[in-house]
């Protein structure tokens, strides 16, 4: 019998722990990517898609919990590619249109609402910045909920900022109050607005740089925070040291990050010093988070999801329907458990591309006796409704 050799059993053992949270990544990277996977149409025989050639690259939308009535985000995909993909070579001039909020009703039936700013003097005009419409969220007066404070991630040329408006109920118009910016905003990504003047954001990742970037995220580098503005106008760091956080949301007490990078819903409570404690999380093996829709009746959530990212991020560079059938998307519904800070997983709705190429945001809108989903995309040049 040979000698027992010590030496190559230990070497062995060594490389199995240097190998083995390297195998795990690269199996995880390849289950976001959706490698050798094959999606099918689950539950999509309800939906059509609205607004085609005007309601493009609508990213996100909110419904009014108290009228029914929903709001979108959108503007031209040909600015969408900018700040999507920054560092690549770009064309400033191919911008024709700044981009829009629209008020969407149950009828399918939508009008724009016109961004206004108040001079010196009082007299309204158009909103003179530049407006480039990531994620955003409503406040609403808890004394008058009719009187509404927009709050959108804006990527302006050189920073991104976060600018607000007033808004009342039925109006064709909202009115600018400011836009902010600071060094913690870097790359904000969502926004969830606490009051008129406080709100937590999202930054996804921390370079700026297309190299950077991409590698940060290939190789799930947790890069990414989340910071708070309080009500005087300061800013600090609520959480830091997160996947590619994303869509961002709240139901009562409790907070919602989606990790991209780190597939999974986090849940957080606000501290006094409002930092983020982590409570619990729960983790998708094969769909990627975008956006996040609590339902206000019930705090279920509606978590976006991409199928295969790979796919996606094409469609991010060329946002055709014909070059992207495979990217595909799932709307999962999650439910929170009673027994511990996680949730419960069901699978509404799977789109292997032919709906849309893929989605960033699924909402429930109900109003005068409809019941529906309303489906955003940001580099679709229309918006997908589903019955519920």
């Amino acid at each position: 019998m040979a000698p027992f050799n010590y030496a190559k059993v230990l070497m062995a053992l060594a490389l199995a722990v240097v190998l083995s949270p390297l195998i795990k990544q690269a199996k995880t990277s390849l289950e976001m990517i959706g490698f050798g996977r094959t999606y099918f149409n689950v539950n999509t025989t309800s939906c059509r898609q609205i607004g085609h050639g005007v309601l493009q690259g609508c990213e996100d939308i909110i419904v009014d919990p108290h009228t029914g009535l929903a709001y979108l985000a959108c503007g031209n995909l040909a600015a969408r590619q900018r700040w999507l993909t920054p560092g690549d070579a770009y064309d400033v001039s191919r911008e024709t249109e700044m981009d829009r909020v629209y008020v969407m009703r149950e009828d399918d039936t939508y009008n724009v609402i016109q961004l206004l700013e108040e001079t010196a003097v009082g007299t309204l005009i158009p909103f003179s910045q530049s407006l480039r419409l990531h994620g955003f969220d409503i406040h609403w007066d808890p004394a008058n909920p009719q009187h509404m404070t927009f709050m959108f991630v804006n990527h302006q040329p050189g920073h991104a900022a976060v600018s607000i408006f007033t808004y009342a109920h039925g109006a064709n118009y909202m009115v600018h109050v400011e836009t902010v910016a600071t060094d913690l905003l870097h790359s904000p990504n969502n926004i969830l607005a606490m009051s008129q003047r406080a709100f937590y954001a999202t930054n996804d990742i921390k370079f700026d740089h297309h190299i950077m970037r991409t590698l940060s995220t290939n190789m799930r580098l947790a890069h990414g925070s989340v910071v708070y503005r309080n009500e005087t106008g300061s800013f600090s760091v609520a959480l830091a040291g997160i996947r590619y956080p994303n869509g961002i949301a709240r139901y009562k007490s409790q907070i919602y990050v989606a990790s991209c990078s780190d597939p999974s819903v986090h849940i957080y409570r606000a501290n006094a010093d409002n930092s983020l404690e982590l409570q619990g999380r729960t983790i998708f093996p094969d769909s990627i988070p975008d956006n996040l829709f609590v339902d206000p009746q019930n705090g279920q959530i509606y978590a976006t999801t991409f199928l295969k990212s790979r796919e996606t991020h094409k469609l991010f560079h060329n946002p055709s329907l014909e070059t992207s059938r495979i990217a595909g998307t799932r709307i999962l519904r999650l439910t929170l458990r009673n027994d511990a800070p996680s949730f419960d997983i069901e699978s509404l709705l799977v789109d292997s591309g032919e709906l849309m190429p893929t989605a960033t945001i699924a909402a429930v809108q109900r109003r005068n006796q409809i019941q529906r989903m309303l489906v955003g995309c940001v580099m679709c040049n229309f918006v997908v409704t589903c019955k519920l």
